[in-house]
């Protein structure tokens, strides 16, 4: 199955000059790039730093692309360099010495270097267009799939992540798609973010991964993270302004989000990628990565799991579906998981409520939530509406079905 990501690859191919693709590993950047960029000539740099040239199909070292690469910025081709940190600092003195032509795209799962490239002191700041590249987008993927309203939601959240693809087949459940995806690559998501960090960086991985466990057992706010990662012997103070600099880096990488807390100066973390939510809630959890077998509590941890992962994903869809900036409300007696605002001031109003079968008293209370905060529009998104029999004054119930096939509005 192809899942084709037009927005991504219309706006990488509107960049007119030198742009820079990164992101954590396997969003597909390779695969977007190499099946719906036009490019002229596309190098790949091995791990041992000899480079292929697809359009010829020849190895060769550094000093002969050089040569070549020069050689077709200069008549203005455009030309696609993948894993381009491995050439070290001295490629990107060089770009720095063209300084422009052609139009050059590099593509990048490496934190150090992408890094490098947009930090402020660096002397190719300008004359790259960032282009950080994140999941597959839900409506992507439901326009390649079919199932019940529910399950299909389910099914294209798992599959945001390209390696999940290969594992679809028509009629398969969202459980079963989970367990199938992580009998065959348990040690994948792991590997997700291992090579992100360069060998120098690699002693601070450990509190990185700390940050996105203690994220996927629950803890949102930067006051649990703090605890949760002094509590592991992480971090030796439990400070949470230490660890400002490790969000800014996660959320740069797309492997963390933050979401405003509105009417407040405050922000919760979260995971963008349910496979890796799923993967460390499960491994805190139930031990997930020393278990030989967890097919008996796979479904249960996807179980518990999927609800909040679901409140996420239609929250980031909601907001991008509408324009507006995605928040939640936090108060002392009451949640609302999703606010939309518009200049600091709540547009639409959500509850997500994301179970089989919606009861009386389940409407009712979203009803009574709702009331409590100004909006323009407020919505009840469930499973599948038809399926509901209640209605509420004043709150629109919707499916995701109402976001697929209009616009907005």
């Amino acid at each position: 199955m192809i899942i084709e990501r037009p927005v991504e690859a219309s706006r990488i191919s509107r960049i007119k000059n030198w742009a820079l693709v990164y992101g954590r590993r396997k969003t597909g950047k390779t695969f977007l790039i190499r099946n719906f960029v036009h490019y002229d000539d596309y190098f790949f740099v091995k791990r041992d730093k000899a480079i292929i040239s697809e359009k010829t199909g020849d190895g060769m070292n550094y000093s002969a692309f050089r040569q070549i690469f020069v050689r077709l910025v200069k008549d203005k081709k455009t030309v696609v360099v993948d894993e381009f940190h491995r050439l070290g600092t001295d490629f990107m003195d060089y770009l720095h010495f063209i300084g422009g032509g052609g139009k050059v795209i590099l593509i990048s799962s490496t934190f150090h270097l992408a890094k490098e490239l947009i930090s402020p002191k660096s002397p190719l700041l300008g004359l790259f267009a960032e282009f950080p590249l994140g999941l597959i987008s839900i409506r992507d993927v439901m326009a390649k799939i079919s199932a019940g309203k529910k399950e299909m939601l389910e099914l294209a959240v798992l599959m945001q992540e390209p390696l999940v693809i290969p594992y679809y087949k028509k009629g398969i459940k969202p459980q079963e798609l989970f367990l199938e995806v992580m009998s065959a690559s348990k040690y994948a998501v792991p590997a997700l973010i291992g090579e992100i960090f360069t060998e120098e960086e690699r002693s601070l991985s450990s509190v990185y991964e700390g940050v996105l466990r203690a994220i996927a057992s629950g803890k949102q706010v930067s006051t649990e993270i703090s605890s949760f990662l002094f509590s592991k012997g992480l971090i030796p103070k439990d400070n949470q302004g230490a660890l400002q600099p490790y969000f800014n880096n996660l959320m740069h990488l797309g492997l963390i989000k933050r979401v405003k807390v509105e009417n407040k100066k405050s922000f919760i973390y979260l995971l963008p990628s349910p496979l890796i939510q799923i993967y460390y809630y499960g491994d805190e959890k139930y031990n997930l990565s020393e278990s030989a077998s967890f097919g008996a509590f796979a479904s249960a941890m996807f179980n518990e799991a999927i609800p909040r992962i679901i409140e996420a994903q239609v929250r980031s869809f909601l907001a991008e579906y509408y324009g507006l900036i995605e928040g939640v409300v936090l108060e002392k007696d009451y949640d609302i998981d999703c606010c939309l605002m518009k200049f600091g001031k709540v547009e639409i109003a959500a509850e997500i409520k994301w179970k089989g079968k919606l009861d009386k008293e389940d409407i009712l209370k979203s009803e009574t939530t709702l009331s409590r905060i100004n909006a323009k529009r407020k919505l009840l998104f469930v499973p599948d509406k038809s399926k509901v029999a209640y209605s509420i004054n004043g709150v629109e119930i919707v499916d995701i079905m109402d976001f697929m096939n209009k616009r907005k509005g």
